[in-house]
């Protein structure tokens, strides 16, 4: 609970420092985010926006209510209707599916563009873009030719909801419920982390050193989405997964996507947390790899994060702590165990770990792991291997 009361003290400090220029729909949104649960009598779905006032009044009640995961779950299926199905199909007809808008749909982007860019809202036309595709059920190579077209009145209605759900700087993963990743499509829905390109780099690195092997057992802790999982499994016909998350909310959308994909015959999932103590109970006693991408942010960058992460994420999945090892100390001290002897394990992790972890390893009396550095796109070093001696 104390990991949720900084984050809804943070999410406080957010608002407010940005109150003089959020427009009432940020303050419908991020009071529905809060407390959504808890003080649902402000106002509802037919009600009208809440004043500046009644937005002050929800800031002191919100350091009373911690965000849960619940209520961060509650609050976007509500607001956005996230859905993986495009939102413009419907059955039958209504004069608003048929009527047809005035301006054209490079007029009607163009305008929203520049409202998401004067709100500071990043990559404004690529967040457009990917809305608008998820509204017409087209992909954006298809986009061009539908720029002199018009919306239909339903069509620029859904369009204008999702669109003020980016500016009220939601995810625009969550905001249309899918993504891809890798060499797969994954629902995505909050608070569930979202997959970043740098993960897939991750996958490319498990795979090269899966090859060849004959039904290989991998384990991956912190499944999140099921990303990582789904991709290995999609990628290697007989590997078999076993992927442990401590959120219930991961935990099933990686079961959906999982079963989405056709692999969840050969994926075991476990809902545990990895403590100082070790790791909870797994079903098999070795695996030939290992891979993670543990929450791994340090404590002072995590609150610098942008509101995209702060406000819709499970901060759970991302702040690593102080150093932003407290989950990445227990693997290098607990996973050699469950690892084949020769085998290996892939971490991601923060540039700086590169140091902090090669200091920690020379001081530990049992350590029994060899260590090696490989760089992201961004010539960074965000990924390590360590294998079992």
């Amino acid at each position: 609970m104390m990991v949720f009361n900084k984050f809804s003290c943070s999410i406080h400090r957010l608002c407010l420092a940005h109150q003089q220029k959020l427009i009432k729909q940020q303050w419908k949104s991020l009071h529905h985010f809060v407390c959504s649960q808890s003080f649902t009598g402000l106002i509802n779905e037919t009600q009208n926006l809440p004043s500046k006032k009644d937005f002050l009044k929800f800031h002191k009640i919100s350091r009373n209510h911690p965000i849960t995961s619940s209520n961060i779950h509650h609050y976007a299926s509500c607001q956005c209707h996230t859905s993986s199905k495009a939102i413009s199909q419907t059955e039958g007809s209504t004069d608003t599916e048929t009527s047809i808008c005035n301006s054209t749909i490079g007029e009607t982007m163009k305008e929203w563009t520049g409202k998401l860019e004067a709100a500071g809202v990043p990559e404004a036309d690529l967040s457009t873009q990917h809305i608008i595709c998820h509204v017409l059920n087209i992909n954006r190579m298809e986009l061009i030719k539908y720029s002199d077209s018009h919306l239909t009145e339903k069509q620029n209605a859904d369009f204008e909801r999702l669109m003020n759900c980016r500016y009220a700087r939601m995810p625009v993963q969550y905001i249309i419920g899918h993504w891809d990743f890798h060499n797969i499509t994954l629902k995505l829905r909050p608070p569930v982390f979202i997959p970043r390109p740098e993960t897939e780099q991750l996958v490319e690195l498990a795979l090269e050193r899966i090859c060849g092997q004959v039904k290989p057992k991998i384990l991956e802790i912190g499944c999140g989405s099921g990303a990582i999982s789904c991709a290995l499994l999609k990628a290697i016909p007989d590997l078999e997964m076993v992927a442990l998350d401590h959120s219930q909310h991961a935990i099933k959308l990686t079961h959906e996507n999982a079963q989405d994909l056709g692999v969840s015959d050969r994926l075991v999932l476990v809902e545990g947390k990895v403590t100082k103590e070790g790791l909870p109970p797994l079903p098999h006693d070795e695996y030939d790899l290992i891979v993670s991408n543990p929450p791994y942010v340090l404590r002072k960058d995590a609150m610098a994060l942008a509101p995209e992460i702060m406000i819709y994420e499970d901060m759970r999945a991302l702040d690593g702590g102080k150093e932003g090892l407290d989950i990445i100390k227990p693997l290098l001290k607990y996973c050699s165990q469950f690892l084949i002897k020769g085998r290996t394990m892939l971490l991601e992790v923060d540039p700086c770990h590169r140091f902090l972890i090669t200091h920690w390893l020379a001081s530990e009396k049992d350590n029994r792991w060899n260590m090696k550095v490989f760089q992201d796109f961004n010539e960074k070093d965000r990924f390590l291997e360590f294998t079992k001696e």
